[in-house]
């Protein structure tokens, strides 16, 4: 359009791309801007490529995932059923840990018969892994869950229901790792897209980073631990109580995740860190008398 005329585009000549590498950008975004957008792009991607490296992949295996990854449209469900062993057996050992069968006078998990009727360790196996077999599980419970077996054919759960991966094999580890990832992903994906909206309707995501001495970290793990585990549990008893009860309930059914990780990263600039405000404390401190 030239002084409110429109001028007809000449028939030889073929219209444009609908929409240029710049016009995805919101109107009025600088080159500098637009730089940016494209160096946290490969930023993304360079965080994905090396951790791949980091879990055991050589660059040609990178590589060769990368070009099966380029034509999907949708991600493979592959993580997912390599990790419902893993949360079948958590459900199991938090009914241990909760459910008034299995408890003893003082509250606490029960020693349980490995196997007979009633209330023993294969009843609960029956309930949460049927399809594996019952020594399958123990190997299982025992090798990832602060689980034991007891002389005379029991077995006990000694501490936290926790079932940690990083004793698993390779497979389950990056398992875990990819849920987490994609789960994240959803979530920050899902409240973008949902920006200005009302507040309850985006999903919660919450970040706390503070900068501490390194020796104090490990103390800090210390006060930490028994917090979030307090947390996740208390998590798990608000799940329970909203779990679907009938047919047409459990047809529309979803899955909430709550995942808690504490990082430690020591490159301050990767991590967004502004050390000014900690160095001007410090300086002022020196100077008082």
């Amino acid at each position: 359009m030239v002084n409110g005329v429109t001028r007809k585009r000449k028939a030889k000549t073929p219209p444009g791309p609908r929409y240029s590498q710049w016009r995805r950008l919101p109107r009025g975004q600088s080159q500098n801007e637009t730089r940016t957008h494209d160096d946290l792009a490969v930023e993304f991607c360079a965080l994905f490529r090396l951790a791949l490296r980091g879990f055991g992949f050589s660059a040609p295996g990178v590589e060769r995932a990368l070009r099966r990854s380029r034509e999907l449209t949708a991600a493979p469900r592959v993580s997912g059923p390599l990790m419902r062993d893993s949360m079948a057996l958590g459900a199991m050992l938090l009914e241990w840990s909760r459910e008034a069968p299995y408890l003893d006078a003082r509250g606490r998990p029960k020693v349980l018969d490995i196997q007979g009727s009633g209330i023993t360790f294969e009843s609960l196996v029956a309930k949460h892994l049927p399809a594996m077999p019952l020594k399958q599980v123990i190997r299982m419970a025992c090798d990832t869950a602060e689980v034991a077996r007891r002389p005379g054919n029991k077995i006990a759960l000694l501490g936290s229901i926790m079932v940690s991966v990083a004793r698993a094999n390779d497979n389950l580890y990056l398992a875990h790792a990819i849920q987490q990832v994609d789960q994240l992903l959803k979530t920050s994906l899902h409240n973008r897209r949902g920006a200005g909206r009302k507040r309850d309707q985006g999903r919660m995501e919450r970040m706390v980073t503070g900068i501490i001495s390194r020796a104090k970290y490990q103390s800090l793990m210390r006060e930490l631990r028994p917090q979030i585990y307090d947390l996740l549990q208390r998590v798990d008893s608000s799940v329970k109580h909203r779990q679907p009860t009938t047919a047409r309930a459990l047809q529309n059914a979803t899955a909430v995740s709550v995942v808690v990780f504490v990082a430690q990263e020591d490159d301050l600039e990767r991590i967004g860190a502004d050390l000014g405000p900690l160095r001007r404390r410090v300086i002022s401190r020196k100077r008082k008398p």
